[in-house]
């Protein structure tokens, strides 16, 4: 899309004039936020619609007291050179470089009080294992020979990075002849569960419970429960690829997507929400959308769904003849478990020297219940999340209970805070037995609950990670790309590759790929990514430019990289907050969290469209930064009114 014609949509867009688009992606997580810079790469005018203020879904980050806190998803596989690598294409595809750091070991698990480390030293983990099981430790090397062959020569080895209902035929056909035997072992586990398949070299009970704690950890399923090409695939990830953290926090990854799609040229709209499909002749042909100001309607020649499978047939399809079944079919899968997240920072000696970023509790080898709980400490590997005599904790686990919803019951409320309570103490309970004296280190405290992370995710009741990819629900018994409409498709947890950061990764590119398939446009695929944009560091960042903060000049020839580098320092000592006082006194209603968040993640294009011009700010006596809460944290408030006259200014030069 040529600059000016760019400039003018995005525009008429941010006015409500333009209510047209090629495609309408509704949701921000990964998936949907991938599949719209990929079809924005492509030059494809698309709109992409968020009811809350950031991107990322459940990807993200926010700030308590100057630290910055992780809310969700943060390991990430798929960056690596080698193994199975869906960020690493889609960032090598969009031409966005990304700093992350690739951790030692991918994580410690602590089975019933024996810690097991995961690492690419196969032989240090068969040691491990071999003083947990040693009976048994010959029939656990066979069951990783055979599922390791599949992995390399058949999972790994195929760059289409496509689910598998989304492949052609003639594809798929060529797959079988690249490896005929290979492919021949593995069509006949699509229905076999990964219990099945250990069962077949391993007959003791004890390294079943075992391995069922492993799936149990990433998926919520079982052993027994999980498919056992899923399974091959997240055991030998364990010691391929490798686990990465994004330099400056997970919303690094998802601010990273956004600065390429709108430097693309596609139109962000966030606290703007889907409420209803608009339909002519069993078609969709747009949907109505509530912001700030009001409800209106834009028209979409195709629609990228990512939202929840329930939230889309009982309301925003609700009025169409086949949603009701559909319904109710959804309403039939068994969801994964409400979650609790616990946030804490806590005095740095809390954690003894050895402690890895991530560790998993599997207290219990019985059964999986609340105390299976994974303890994340990322400022271990990337020391300006937080000051440096502390560190910043998350803890993420199930929670059995049902949780009330307090927007619908203000009676509720009571018994919802004497909950919070309740929940609180067991997890720091937990916390408390893996790291003695933790809960009396603690500096700062939140919980979030199963309603916090459905009011904030729009997944029902807190289920955390959608449906459960188990047995007769999983792949391809799962929602593909291809929706009920022929200009309709899905992307996200509740499609056929599931759970995980990696699969709805996949998701997103396998639908914005039917996009283009169905345009007769060029789809993306293992060829597509010829540059390695990947900035892989190894253990720690404390040795990055700026502190471990993830930055580079833009390329921007207005104002030299000295002044690129003051924006996204002032930037980052912004809170983020919720209500943010700076956006509500603003006479101009600039969304000041939204462009000092872009500056942060170097999307310095981003930022500048959220400007109206540079007179407009010279006037003004910046009612923003005599309210900025950071000046009570900092010392001093953001520089809110020059970051403003800053970025005004480029976007005079730009029109």
């Amino acid at each position: 899309m040529p600059e000016v014609e760019s400039s003018n949509f995005r525009k008429e867009c941010m006015e409500h004039e333009v209510q047209h688009f090629e495609v309408l992606v509704i949701g921000s997580g990964l998936s949907s936020l991938t599949s719209a810079a990929l079809l924005a790469k492509r030059g494809i005018k698309t709109l992409c619609v968020e009811q809350h203020m950031q991107p990322g879904g459940s990807c993200g980050t926010f700030r308590l007291q100057g630290r910055t806190i992780d809310q969700g998803t943060s390991m990430f596989f798929g960056f690596g050179a080698k193994g199975f690598n869906p960020h690493r294409f889609v960032m090598n595809a969009l031409e966005e470089p990304i700093d992350v750091v690739r951790h030692d070991q991918m994580y410690r698990l602590i089975y019933d009080g024996h810690p097991i480390d995961f690492h690419a030293d196969m032989e240090s983990f068969f040691a491990d294992l071999g003083e947990l099981f040693p009976n048994d430790i010959d029939q656990i090397r066979d069951f990783y020979a055979y599922i390791g062959d599949l992995y390399h020569h058949v999972i790994a080895a195929d760059q289409s990075y496509m689910a598998p209902t989304e492949i052609t035929r003639t594809e798929s056909v060529s797959r079988i002849f690249r490896h005929p035997i290979r492919n021949m072992r593995l069509l006949p586990l699509l229905s076999k569960s990964a219990g099945d398949l250990l069962r077949k070299f391993v007959d003791s009970p004890e390294v079943v419970k075992f391995f069922s704690k492993l799936t149990s950890t990433y998926c919520y399923t079982t052993l027994d429960e999980t498919p056992a090409i899923l399974a091959i695939t997240m055991f030998m990830e364990n010691h391929t690829g490798g686990s990465y953290y994004a330099v400056g926090g997970s919303h690094q990854l998802p601010g990273k997507l956004e600065k390429a799609y709108e430097q693309a040229g596609g139109i962000m709209r966030y606290r703007t929400k889907a409420i209803e499909l608009v339909f002519k002749n069993d078609k969709p042909t747009g949907a109505v959308l509530q912001d700030e100001k009001g409800t209106y309607t834009v028209k979409a020649d195709t629609i990228i769904y990512g939202g929840t499978l329930y939230n889309l047939y009982a309301n925003l399809a609700k009025n169409q003849a086949q949603s009701e079944t559909l319904l109710r079919k959804v309403e039939a899968l068994e969801m994964t478990y409400p979650s609790v997240v616990l946030y804490c920072i806590i005095d740095r000696e809390v954690l003894p020297e050895g402690t890895l970023p991530i560790e998993m509790f599997a207290d219990n080898p019985e059964a999986i219940d609340e105390k299976e709980v994974t303890m994340y400490a990322f400022s271990l590997t990337d020391p300006s999340l937080c000051a440096p005599d502390e560190h910043v904790v998350m803890a993420i686990g199930p929670s059995l209970q049902t949780w009330p919803r307090v927007w619908e019951k203000e009676a509720d409320k009571e018994m919802y805070l004497r909950r919070k309570e309740e929940e609180t103490a067991r997890m720091l309970d937990i916390l408390d037995s893996h790291f003695p004296g933790f809960s009396t280190h603690i500096r700062e405290i939140e919980l979030a609950t199963p309603t916090t992370i459905e009011r904030y995710t729009l997944k029902e009741h807190g289920s955390v990670a959608g449906p459960k990819q188990a047995m007769g629900q999983d792949l391809l018994h799962r929602q593909g790309a291809q929706g009920a409409w022929p200009n309709f498709y899905h992307c996200g947890e509740a499609t056929v590759m599931g759970t995980g950061s990696l699969a709805v990764t996949i998701s997103g590119i396998s639908a914005a790929n039917m996009v283009l398939r169905n345009m007769g446009e060029k789809e993306y695929r293992g060829s597509s990514a010829l540059t390695d944009v990947v900035r892989e560091y190894q253990g720690k960042v404390d040795t990055l430019p700026g502190n471990g903060r993830n930055w580079q000049p833009p390329s921007i020839n207005a104002i030299d990289d000295t002044q690129l580098r003051e924006l996204h320092d002032s930037a980052s000592t912004c809170q983020w907050c919720l209500d943010a006082p700076c956006r509500n006194v603003c006479p101009h209603h600039y969304d000041i969290p939204a462009i000092m968040r872009r500056l942060e993640c170097g999307n310095l294009v981003g930022a500048r469209l959220q400007i109206l011009g540079s007179v407009a700010c010279a006037a003004c006596p910046a009612p923003c930064k005599d309210s900025c809460r950071a000046k009570t944290i900092h010392d001093n408030p953001v520089a809110i009114d020059s970051i403003l006259l800053t970025m005004g200014q480029l976007s005079e030069q730009r029109r």
